[in-house]
């Protein structure tokens, strides 16, 4: 039963580390930290908060959409990230702001000069901001144009139609990276199925009890 507990404690820790990435990981990419699925265990539910009560903090300062409040919490806990190896991850949360903020200046704006811009998204020059602003046209996620006599962006609509064969094959390529995903996690699946650790745990191990008894609960 000791070595039941301390593999289950062991892939406890593994996820928490892994849950620490996935909040970064989902402000970079989404903006956002969806909500467990619920089917995660109950266990994970009730420890993995507390214990990840840093990044829950990132996450909410992302919030406020000012970048500066972002970088507060990672000042304040720069010693915490560094010892996690997430502090790069945490810059990459701050950078991926200011674009957003930029990308929704797009919705409402036709055209900004980047003094503009810097002063909307909390940049401290208009050097910062056209630096941000060519590296998202380079990258596809914005569509505008930069005049160098007056500094003034021109932000367009997408012209992509998406009615080539290009856009056909990468879509397919989607699909079929989909399935070979799918295929992999069923595979996965199957194989803990019928595993004997996992098989003899879900059978007579309560999960809360021993995680409780670790971390100060019942």
């Amino acid at each position: 039963m000791y070595f039941s507990k301390n593999i289950f404690l062991h892939l406890f820790y593994v996820f928490l580390e892994a849950y620490k990435n996935f909040i970064l990981l989902c402000l970079i990419q989404h903006g956002k930290v969806p909500n467990l699925h619920k089917y995660t265990s109950q266990v994970v539910s009730r420890f993995i908060k507390p214990l990840s009560q840093l990044y829950q903090e990132i996450a909410n300062s992302y919030s406020t959409n000012n970048p500066s409040d972002v970088s507060i919490v990672l000042e304040k806990h720069s010693d915490q990230l560094n010892r996690d190896q997430n502090m790069g991850l945490g810059k990459q949360v701050v950078s991926s702001l200011y674009r957003k903020n930029i990308q929704r200046l797009t919705k409402t704006f036709l055209t900004l000069s980047l003094c503009d811009i810097a002063r909307r998204v909390h940049l401290h020059a208009p050097q910062e901001a056209e630096q941000y602003v060519r590296n998202m046209i380079e990258d596809g996620e914005i569509h505008a144009t930069i005049s160098k006599q007056n500094g003034m962006v021109h932000f367009h609509d997408n012209p992509e139609k998406y009615d080539n064969p290009a856009v056909l094959r990468h879509v397919e390529q989607q699909m079929q990276h989909c399935i070979s995903l799918d295929e992999k996690l069923k595979s996965m699946d199957q194989e803990i199925a019928v595993n004997p650790q996992y098989v003899q745990k879900s059978m007579g191990v309560r999960e809360d009890d021993e995680v409780g008894g670790v971390f100060g609960g019942k």
